[in-house]
């Protein structure tokens, strides 16, 4: 892989296990060059648009999220297409 991917970590609480999740995509990968955004305590519709503006701006931008309130999951997906 020679490209840099923008790696967009979103989680609804520390971001722990999103952390986890990620160390082990992380191996799955060799020379996987990446920058990592990471957003913790990210509750409101609001704050989702925000960092969906930031990744619109970037090229290869990947999102990982681990969001408990299937709403606002739901409203990360659809927000993403």
């Amino acid at each position: 892989m020679s490209n840099k991917y923008q790696i967009y970590l979103i989680s609804d609480s520390t971001g722990e296990t999103l952390d986890r999740i990620f160390l082990a995509l992380q191996a799955q990968f060799l020379g996987f060059k990446y920058n990592s955004h990471q957003y913790a305590f990210t509750r409101t519709e609001n704050q989702i648009l925000k960092i969906l503006e930031t990744c619109k701006k970037n090229k290869n931008s990947i999102i990982l999220y681990t969001i408990v309130d299937s709403n606002l999951a739901k409203f990360l997906t659809e927000n993403t297409k």
